[in-house]
């Protein structure tokens, strides 16, 4: 079964909707990079998804699995997780590797989303 997007949703999950995206948005894609036995991952959760509450219409985040998608990390270089890839028009901006402080996401993405 095909799953449907928009590139009005803020929310996303899986390699389906990340290759998607790459193709249909122009919006800043923040995909973070995650594993089921990673705390600092559950820890992160919350403070990206506010982060993307706050820039509802400018960013697209999507959560991708490591231990599901290995090549996906591996061509992005993800060697750690939790690690954010900021990527516009199928370009990377930036790369955030462990967990940090959240003015730091925020002034990142924030920057990025409307820059």
């Amino acid at each position: 079964m095909q799953e449907t997007f928009s590139v009005d949703q803020t929310f996303f999950t899986g390699r389906a909707a990340f290759e998607w995206l790459m193709q249909e948005s122009n919006r800043l894609i923040i995909v973070k990079f995650v594993a089921p036995y990673c705390p600092s991952c559950e820890t992160l959760k919350p403070v990206l998804h506010q982060i993307a509450v706050d820039n509802t219409g400018k960013l697209h985040l999507v959560e991708l699995d490591m231990s599901e998608e290995p090549e996906l990390a591996i061509s992005f270089g993800v060697r750690s997780v939790p690690t954010v890839v900021l990527l516009k028009k199928q370009q990377i901006l930036a790369q955030i590797v462990s967990l940090k402080p959240k003015k730091e996401y925020a002034d990142i993405i924030t920057k990025l989303a409307t820059g």
